[in-house]
């Protein structure tokens, strides 16, 4: 029986072997510039995010980020990042651009873990657009996001709603869910292979392609202009145990029973 319940114990273990980056859970607490910007699952002090901003070209142009909510009807407190163009002309480059980056702690995701955040977002102006980012060494390898005026021909994606880039696809539909204002929901990316991924973002899901290593997230609002704001908290690192893991306990399972109706024999 004790070698039994060694090679269970065994097995579980090397569930936790696939994971290369550390699996946490951030909860905002201040603004994504700030340092400390949120805690851990051990309430322990995190500098989450960076915030990079760039200006616009609008007369009293402004970006910034800062912590809670500012409108009403908004569902998500959290991190936030807005542009603004300070002028009556919008669009692209108007009002500047925000990026909050976070770096993975410990490294690159593994196959079979998962990165998530909750995300909510106001308006967006014609061209211009916000969303998420997974990043690898050189910049962006996967990119969930949506511009503003859709449909409209003169916007990189031509189509309604979400769309979704990544090394196999270029501004395609990520599914059917419209425009979410003042409305948040959790975006999610699993890396199902070598290459692979598979994601989930409020109603829309898809799978794809990567190339490099997954080594951060870059939330982004790209000149969306006034009353843009996005809101984004709880951001988690899980493992999902493989498919040859699950079949290792369930093989260790049925080992135990067998030997459990032997004992119960003799």
């Amino acid at each position: 029986m004790k070698k039994t319940l060694l090679v269970l114990v065994s097995l579980v273990s090397a569930a936790g072997l696939a994971s290369a980056s550390n699996n946490f859970s951030y909860t905002a607490t201040a603004g994504p510039a700030a340092a400390p910007d949120g805690i851990d699952q051990n309430l322990n002090p995190v500098d989450a995010w960076s915030v990079v901003t760039t200006p616009g070209s609008g007369t009293g142009s402004a970006q910034g980020s800062y912590f809670g909510t500012a409108f009403g009807g908004e569902t998500l407190s959290g991190w936030q990042i807005w542009t603004s163009p300070g002028s009556s002309a919008n669009g692209p480059g108007v009002s500047g651009s925000v990026d909050a980056t976070d770096t993975f702690a410990g490294g690159a995701l593994s196959i079979g873990q998962t990165v998530s955040l909750n995300f909510e977002m106001r308006g967006t102006s014609v061209g211009t657009q916000v969303g998420v980012s997974l990043l690898n060494g050189s910049g962006k390898a996967i990119t969930f996001g949506i511009f503003g005026g859709e449909p409209n021909v003169a916007n990189p994606y031509t189509g309604n709603g979400y769309y979704y880039t990544d090394a196999g696809s270029t501004y395609a539909s990520a599914g059917g869910m419209g425009y979410q204002y003042q409305s948040q929901f959790n975006i999610a990316y699993t890396v199902t292979g070598a290459g692979t991924y598979s994601a989930v973002a409020g109603s829309d899901s898809w799978t794809g392609t990567f190339s490099g290593s997954l080594i951060g997230m870059d939330v982004f609002n790209s000149s969306a202009g006034n009353g843009s704001d996005v809101a984004f908290n709880n951001l988690t690192i899980a493992a999902v145990p493989e498919p040859s893991t699950w079949a290792m306990l369930a093989a260790g399972g049925v080992m135990l029973s067998g030997y459990r109706r032997i004992v119960r024999r003799a």
